[in-house]
């Protein structure tokens, strides 16, 4: 598994079409997680940054403890952010799951907000997201990531 920053435009059409989305992403970073095929497996699309916020938009056939690692760090570490904000469909349960596993709490439900339902609002603090940056994974993170 390797982890990547470039070509964002990939990663970006990953995640958009993952979430059924056709408009394109402006004024964003990415990561994205490769397998041992080289294939696209993850992707994160970062936008909306004001610090100390910034939005995160999340598709993924696989994930890692690595990749997760490497979310929280470029928010928290690489853009000193003090949140991560990001909208969920109310009936897309396994992503509201995933939300609350990666440590986000649900903040609120934005109702009708969507053409397919209500929206939830997760946000996600540095304080919960300390499990995920952890000097063990280090050594680690760094030897799988490819700039």
């Amino acid at each position: 598994m390797k982890i990547i920053t470039e070509p964002k435009e990939l990663i970006g059409r990953y995640v958009a079409s993952k979430q059924g989305q056709t408009e394109e992403w402006r004024n964003y970073s990415a990561i994205g997680l490769l397998n041992s095929n080289e294939e696209l497996v993850a992707g994160v699309v970062f936008d909306g940054y004001r610090h100390p916020n910034i939005c995160m938009h999340i598709s993924a056939d696989r994930l890692s403890r690595n990749f997760m690692d490497a979310i929280a760090r470029y928010a928290f570490e690489q853009l000193q952010c003090k949140r991560i904000t990001g909208t969920i469909l109310k009936s897309n349960k396994k992503s509201r799951r995933f939300a609350h596993q990666f440590g986000a709490r649900l903040e609120g439900v934005m109702r009708d907000a969507h053409e397919q339902g209500d929206v939830c609002i997760y946000g996600l603090l540095k304080s919960d997201a300390e499990k995920w940056i952890q000097p063990r994974y280090t050594k680690k993170l760094e030897a799988i990531w490819v700039k």
